[in-house]
């Protein structure tokens, strides 16, 4: 008997069938291992005692109306597209010190989306909804509240708006009747720079040269998390004073707004380049500069054609030398070292970020040049490389962990980098899963900091 012969036409379709199959499986276990359920991984931890939560956000990032008439002014779709009136968002200059520079603008509440893009709403969201974190007022907070937000004006003085969380803290401790609650603070970039100033001098303005580091805030808090915070500033900063914010901002209204200046590099020179690549020697922080240079108000290139009075120079150097003692205040140390506080870093470096501006003499002065102003020429590509760093498209990584010539911030625990802009760092979800593993990975191993907040 003949053996039956074998097809051999069906081993093929039985091999790519079986491919098929393999690789239909694979990637669905990709995909499925790839998908995080933070609310399965971290709910035992969630459940268990645990600080309170305080949410500072960034430049930009608060809801701004006018306290007279309640109108909004900022943070509204419409605020978004279309610019308002000059003063709208500019600040006076007239007036000595900055302190009494003052309009009648005041936050109402954080920027949770922009135009259907969740911003603060997804960190917001996670923490309530993983955390187990209850949202309560930070004006009005009730026995239970274990998540607050403290909304500040992001144009004034950095030191005035630390000195405005001390004040709210003190409010919950009072309310609750709870002198010994910590809390742990999430800090979106300027965010994190008031909440590292409120740690090491608490309420106290330090930026007289005089003062030591008290970390009069260290009781206050349990753990910072500073999320792309430019501990060594950002030339993102002097861009956007020369440049604004698209139509929403002109240079004119920037210019006015000292938390801006407190965000530019800490070291005022080594930050400008020319057309060859070489340094400049230019100093950020002396007005002449400025003026001389034709930058911001002073360019010729500005909308309006408005000439600067002298009072603006004033009010430049002002902001200039009060910018300066801010950075010279974070840097300063404890003599005693520092605090049981523990600050985890987290940011992007996989965005080339602005570090060097190259600057182009003109018969005005040195026009600036930002990393998209080179392509005419042809060392375009060797100035980007001098030009940008790795960071998250606004602040460099340098930056944010503080190197390279200062030390890290009074004492970092860790650090984490991810892939991600910088608007969007607080929405990223690998930074959300490794936030939870910060804020609960050891709740179930300490106690309680008394009282205790229990997860919702």
């Amino acid at each position: 008997m003949r053996p039956t012969p074998i097809d051999g036409s069906r081993c093929p379709r039985f091999a790519t069938a079986f491919l098929i199959a393999a690789l239909v499986s694979l990637l669905t276990g990709c995909l499925v291992f790839r998908r995080y359920d933070m609310t399965r991984i971290h709910q035992d931890a969630a459940a268990m005692p645990r600080n309170p939560v305080i949410v500072l956000h960034g430049f930009l990032g608060s809801r701004l109306k006018n306290r007279h008439t309640q109108e909004s002014v900022w943070g509204r779709v419409l605020n978004a597209i279309r610019r308002g009136k000059p003063d709208d968002l500019a600040l006076p200059i007239d007036r000595l010190p900055l302190s009494e520079d003052r309009d009648d603008l005041v936050p109402y509440a954080i920027c949770e989306t922009v135009m259907g893009v969740k911003f603060y709403a997804a960190i917001l969201d996670a923490l309530r909804d993983v955390g187990g974190y209850s949202l309560g007022d930070i004006n009005n907070p009730h026995p239970g509240d274990s998540l607050f937000i403290y909304n500040y004006d992001w144009r004034r003085d950095n030191v005035e708006s630390a000195i405005g969380l001390g004040r709210a803290i003190r409010k919950i401790k009072t309310r609750l009747k709870a002198p010994e609650l910590r809390f742990d603070i999430v800090a979106h970039s300027m965010g994190g720079m008031l909440a590292e100033y409120y740690l090491k001098y608490g309420t106290v303005d330090a930026l007289d040269g005089a003062s030591e580091v008290t970390y009069a805030g260290a009781a206050d808090i349990g753990r910072l998390v500073l999320i792309g915070t430019p501990h060594r500033g950002t030339m993102s900063a002097f861009r956007i004073l020369n440049n604004g914010i698209s139509r929403t901002l002109s240079p004119r209204d920037i210019f006015t707004m000292p938390s801006v200046y407190q965000l530019m590099p800490a070291d005022g020179t080594g930050h400008f380049i020319d057309m060859q690549g070489q340094a400049v020697d230019l100093d950020l922080y002396d007005a002449r500069t400025w003026v001389r240079s034709r930058w911001s108000i002073w360019s010729p290139h500005l909308e309006g054609g408005v000439v600067p009075g002298p009072e603006a120079e004033v009010f430049l150097q002002a902001v200039l030398d009060r910018a300066r003692a801010f950075h010279t205040a974070l840097d300063r140390q404890s003599s005693g070292g520092p605090p049981s506080v523990p600050i985890h870093l987290f940011g992007s470096d996989c965005v080339p970020t602005l570090d060097r501006v190259v600057l182009q003499p003109t018969s005005d002065g040195f026009q600036p040049l930002f990393n998209d102003g080179t392509s005419p020429y042809r060392n375009a590509r060797e100035l980007e490389r001098l030009m940008l760093a790795p960071g998250d498209g606004t602040v460099t990584a340098e930056s944010l962990t503080g190197l390279p010539t200062a030390p890290p911030p009074s004492r970092t625990a860790s650090t984490f980098f991810f892939c991600a802009t910088h608007g969007l760092l607080p929405a990223n979800r690998g930074f959300q899963d490794n936030l939870f593993y910060v804020l609960l990975g050891d709740a179930a191993r300490r106690p309680a900091v008394v009282p205790a907040v229990q997860g919702g």
